[in-house]
């Protein structure tokens, strides 16, 4: 608990140094500590979704055994189940990758401390732009991020036999929904985020096609 405190305590203070090296607004230092933490966590990300990547290939290199195992044993749930893990357990490919799930939880300490300080900060108030007081809701603000959540979703690769808008629209609108009463400095923090990741998103995607190309 000690260390936690500490690190919140940490970019709160980074936030309140940025703020007064700029315009003296804290709605800046959050976004410029947010910026900052995401670019150090970019490699993290990257190696997670190369990592992803190459498991949805070899998952899809045997994806016509998977589809005959479905076939055959579709009156059968519990024994298609059992003969898909032998298939890649033979193949040698873990039905959910370790590395990946331990990977994907790593950011989530530093995302939820960079949480904790906004937090913190926007009690404080000030303006940014056309927000008036950070510490409040801000109805205009909240549709932006959603609307940049329909753009990072866009971005994002889509599991087979889903549909890319409902996976966009649906998180979208619960982010707007959420943000809509809360301080709209904790909207600049998920906002600058979302898009930051979203880029993450669409680097890793281009660079694993790439590879395949290749």
């Amino acid at each position: 608990m000690f260390l936690w405190t500490d690190a919140v305590d940490i970019l709160r203070e980074s936030m309140v140094a940025y703020a007064h090296a700029t315009n003296g607004s804290l709605a800046t230092g959050i976004l410029i500590v947010t910026v900052l933490a995401r670019i150090a966590m970019f490699p993290l990300m990257l190696r997670i979704a190369r990592a992803s990547a190459r498991h949805q290939d070899r998952v899809r290199a045997i994806q016509p055994q998977l589809d005959a195992v479905k076939a055959r044993f579709k009156n059968d749930p519990v024994q298609a189940a059992v003969e898909t893990r032998k298939i890649f357990a033979r193949e040698g490919i873990p039905v959910v990758p370790l590395a990946n799930v331990l990977g994907g939880l790593a950011p989530a300490p530093v995302l939820l401390a960079l949480y904790a300080a906004v937090r913190q900060c926007v009690v404080a108030g000030g303006r940014f732009f056309w927000i008036a007081d950070i510490s409040s809701p801000d109805h205009l603000l909240a549709g932006l991020v959603g609307a940049v959540g329909v753009a990072v979703a866009s971005f994002a690769p889509v599991p087979e036999g889903q549909s890319r808008m409902l996976i966009a629209l649906v998180p979208a609108l619960v982010t707007t929904v959420v943000l809509w009463k809360m301080a709209a400095g904790i909207g600049l923090y998920w906002g600058v985020s979302s898009a930051i990741g979203g880029v993450q998103t669409l680097v890793s995607t281009r660079g694993a096609s790439r590879r395949g190309v290749a």
